[in-house]
């Protein structure tokens, strides 16, 4: 027994006892949770109540292989399977545990302690976390017999006493059809003995809810009257006695679900006539919705035909700049052609001056200071004639970059392009007013030197 907090060895004090019928894709879990209780205090049995199922032989043959506890049988239910099971248990605390189940693993030790400590419990019960195809925790409340008369509400998986098995016959091999009810059944024979029962308020283990359960052909209308009827002639000493309680139970929960049957009558009519309005509304809503949908369509339409107009305007518009710009590029090639041809004549200009003016020197000896002056007026052309260069440069850098912001403003539309296209033509402007003003001075300036040398004024 459970003392001073620790686990006497070798002592087995809750046998688990597992039926199984072609329940085999599941029962490895089942017994790993078993597993997860680390004090040496359980055995496990596992009940093969003639499984078919090539799957759970398989599993049942691998247990047993592995050293586990597994007890054949003929199919005769599960009274009988867990009855065999019960049988054969060395622990004097039962534990069972359906196939497709799991317990949490301080189950078997939570239950010890209240079994050795209060010795007039029979049974320990928990609550239960569902999983399968429903998910949540289903808490149960305390031991209530009047409540359990009416219906069971404690799950197979409890811990009771061997003792209060045999008190109790086992569990009822003889219920209709084998159709369930054999833990209700087994719970009511133990009230009838005196016996208490004791819930813990926490999740002691994992059912498994599944829509082809032993517990669904229970609820069915038919199979339920039968095993009620048979459940209530077997303690018919129970309801006999608590048949008031039972009367008046029943009773008020028949009128409390008949007034919340009413309540909810009222207020399914007042959700229908809000509904039905409700449509009405939607019907408006959609109608208006259509007509609005429509228009936005038919201007959707209208805006995307216009876009690719403007799309298919403003391409060409792109196509006639590139060309136009493909022409002022070779305009510009040409000018800038025509100013080095025009800068190499007046170099050789310069070069026969140069040399007539030494000339001049040899023969007019007399002329040395116009010389000088005339020197003075050739270096200052010169001087002239490099800071046309420079300008030149700087308009063609400047061409160049008006060029480039051009062509990254060629998306956008025509007003910002014809205005660019403007201020490219005013730069071309500027520029051949410069090239034909410069040239002009020049020009001016060769002939005044030439005149005042007397070299002739020839064109």
């Amino acid at each position: 027994m459970y003392t001073s907090g620790k686990w006497p060895s070798e002592e087995i004090s809750v046998s688990v006892v597992i039926p199984c019928y072609n329940q085999g894709e599941f029962i490895l879990d089942a017994i790993s949770s078993v597993q997860s209780c680390s004090e040496p205090v359980w055995e496990a049995i596992v009940v093969n109540d003639g499984s078919t199922d090539p799957v759970t032989q398989k599993v049942l043959t691998y247990l047993k292989d592995s050293g586990y506890q597994v007890v054949e049988q003929n199919n005769q239910g599960l009274a009988q399977a867990r009855n065999k099971g019960i049988e054969l248990a060395k622990g004097p605390y039962i534990l069972p545990l359906d196939a497709d189940n799991k317990i949490r693993g301080d189950y078997i030790t939570k239950a010890i302690e209240i079994l050795d400590r209060y010795p007039d419990v029979g049974v320990v019960y928990g609550d239960a976390e569902l999983f399968g195809d429903k998910t949540g925790v289903r808490s149960v409340p305390d031991f209530d017999l009047d409540r359990m008369l009416r219906g069971n509400y404690i799950d197979a998986c409890a811990v009771f006493r061997k003792v209060l098995w045999q008190e109790c016959g086992g569990y009822d091999p003889k219920i209709p059809n084998k159709l369930g009810y054999e833990d209700w059944d087994l719970w009511l024979s133990a009230a009838e003995k005196g016996w208490r029962f004791y819930h813990i308020p926490e999740v002691l283990f994992d059912y498994r809810l599944r829509s082809d359960s032993m517990v669904s052909f229970c609820n069915i209308p038919e199979n339920r009257k039968q095993l009620l009827r048979y459940i209530a002639t077997k303690h018919i000493g129970l309801y006999a006695t608590n048949f008031a309680n039972i009367w008046a139970d029943k009773e008020f929960a028949y009128l409390t679900e008949k007034a919340r049957a009413e309540s909810l009558l009222v207020q399914l009519e007042q959700t229908e006539a809000e509904l039905e309005k409700s449509g009405e509304l939607l019907l408006e809503a959609q109608a208006q919705w259509m007509g609005e949908l429509q228009r936005a369509q038919t201007r959707l339409q209208q805006a995307q035909a216009q876009w690719v107009g403007e799309q298919q305007r403003a391409q060409l518009q792109l196509q006639q700049t590139q060309a136009a710009l493909q022409v002022v590029q070779a305009e510009l090639e040409q000018s800038q052609s025509r100013l080095q041809q025009t800068q190499a004549a007046l170099q050789a200009e310069l070069k026969r001056s140069q040399s007539q003016l030494e000339q001049a020197q040899q023969k007019h000896i007399g002329l040395q200071g116009e010389l000088l002056k005339a020197r003075n007026e050739a270096q200052q052309i010169r001087a002239e004639l490099q800071q046309t260069q420079t300008q030149l440069h700087e308009t063609q850098t400047q061409l160049q970059q008006t060029q480039t912001h051009w062509q990254g403003e060629l998306a956008r539309w025509q007003g910002e392009l014809q205005e660019k296209q403007s201020a490219l033509e005013a730069s071309q402007a500027a520029l051949a007013a410069i090239q034909t003003s410069k040239f002009w001075k020049l020009r001016t300036q060769w002939f005044k030197l030439k005149k005042v040398m007397g070299l002739g004024a020839d064109a």
